[in-house]
């Protein structure tokens, strides 16, 4: 094959072409002898079967060596402008420079050489590519990260991944300590000294989890979460990571997460919610059943309803009770079942005993309602709009049932009647009339044409208004 090609993204002509983006961010500051590595190359390009179209006959051409040419392109394919296809023997391919346009720095050369070599003698396991040290020169100067605190991070990293480690993984490394602000020699070794104080603590953990190696980063900022994010102490960790059968460290950071979440924080409470667990899958199975539903995991409806429920107090036979309950009344989803067993909670309902009172409670006053329905001659059953009415009577206004009772014989035969007992009641209200006398008084004088009577016509001022509707804001509805 050829030694120098055009790729398909550039026009085969009868001259060389350079293109302007070359020309704007490469020629300024790419070293002289690269450039005419690269021109003579791109030239090439148009005679790709020609004898002389070869590394040997460019070397000889340009007065350099091969090993000089080859340092040129790997100069250019780190900015992603040609690929070396091979080097024995040498094969270019020159790619567009536009579509590369901006992907990386034109930098002095000679500017990081110190900083190659270092890190070269420390990852001694494979030839470091012109990518990845441009990935790092790119952190350098994005994060102004100092070069040897770079390379005392991948001296680390070299001594929990071997000489081998892949360069994501220190990218991924240094990038945990820039977010620390460590980004200075002496930064950096202060964090790997406060690292090496819980390195015996971090060490049990991994040995309870059958892990031989030493932690890296993330394990160890696993760790760190733990104690100082969630609150976690080492004891409550390490009980844990010895019950984690598989799944490392990745399984026993869920797990710690979910207790986190459930506010599990001593070996009592989680040790008690374990307990709980199968009762509470259980009831979750039972409780979706009576509601009409099916899940095949009922791994959320726990973690998002029963457990929650569980820690108000709530028993699996009061939560059965409720969800029987809820299905006859049409709440046929854990999310209406939630909201009535919040206003359960909120009323002080936990129990079976003060739930069948409660209920107890409604089912008499229903019995009170429909005595006033029936007394004013009305032929039908107890609906929500007659308890509004009588939570209003009794419970705002202060009447007793015998006085409501009163004022519902004199609305027999009225048009709503319902609303003819609010309106008396209202005006006896007003008036402070609550005693049987007063009320009874009172009926004695009502009739239609004080029932129709007209009042005078009053404009309020806006100041009136105003006193009015401030005082309404102070009514709780």
């Amino acid at each position: 094959m050829a030694f120098c090609t055009y790729s398909s993204s550039i026009n085969d002509s009868g001259y060389t072409m350079v293109e302007n983006s070359f020309i704007n961010e490469f020629l300024p500051q790419a070293p002289a002898e690269y450039v005419k590595v690269y021109l003579y190359g791109l030239s090439l390009c148009s005679n790709p079967n020609q004898d002389y179209n070869s590394a040997d006959s460019a070397a000889a051409f340009l007065n350099m060596s091969e090993d000089e040419i080859i340092e040129a392109f790997e100069y250019f394919q780190s900015f992603g402008i040609v690929q070396i296809l091979s080097t024995k023997p040498l094969e270019i391919k020159f790619l567009s420079v536009k579509q590369h346009s901006g992907s990386s720095k034109i930098r002095v050369k000679g500017k990081y050489a110190e900083f190659n070599k270092q890190v070269q003698n420390i990852i001694t396991g494979r030839m470091i590519q012109p990518i990845e040290y441009n990935e790092y020169y790119n952190l350098i100067e994005s994060l102004h990260f100092e070069p040897d605190a770079l390379v005392m991070i991948i001296k680390y990293c070299t001594t929990i991944k071997n000489d081998k480690v892949s360069y994501p993984y220190i990218l991924a490394v240094a990038k945990s300590f820039a977010e620390d602000n460590a980004k200075n020699t002496a930064a950096v070794e202060k964090k790997f000294l406060e690292q090496e104080k819980n390195s015996a603590e971090i060490k049990q953990i991994m040995d309870a989890l059958g892990v031989k190696r030493a932690p890296d980063i993330d394990e160890r900022n696993c760790y760190q979460k733990w104690i100082s994010n969630f609150g976690f102490s080492h004891g409550v960790v390490l009980q844990v990571a010895k019950d984690v059968k598989t799944g490392g460290i990745h399984k026993l950071d869920s797990i710690l997460t979910k207790y986190y979440e459930q506010k599990l924080f001593t070996i009592k409470e989680i040790t008690e919610y374990s307990a709980n667990r199968e009762k509470m899958f259980d009831t979750a199975k039972n409780i979706s059943r009576n509601l009409g539903l099916y899940y095949q995991n009922l791994e959320n409806v726990v973690e998002t309803y029963i457990s929650d429920w569980f820690n108000k107090g709530y028993t699996e036979e009061t939560l059965n009770q409720i969800s029987n309950y809820c299905f006859k009344h049409s709440y046929r989803s854990l999310e209406s079942m939630s909201d009535v067993v919040n206003k359960f909670y909120k009323l002080g309902l936990v129990n079976s005993d003060s739930i069948n009172q409660y209920m107890q409670d409604i089912v008499y006053t229903d019995q009170k309602i429909k005595e006033i329905i029936d007394t004013c001659g009305l032929l039908r059953s107890v609906n929500s709009s007659d308890r509004e009415f009588y939570k209003t009577w009794t419970t705002n206004w202060g009447f007793a049932h015998e006085i409501i009772l009163l004022v519902a014989q004199k609305a027999v035969g009225k048009n709503g009647p319902i609303s003819y007992i609010n309106k008396i009641l209202s005006t006896l209200f007003y008036q402070n009339k609550k005693s049987k006398q007063e009320v009874t008084d009172y009926l004695s004088t009502y009739n239609s044409s004080t029932e129709n009577q007209s009042y005078e016509h009053h404009e309020y001022t806006k100041d009136e208004l105003n006193a009015l509707f401030d005082s309404l804001d102070d009514i709780e509805v």
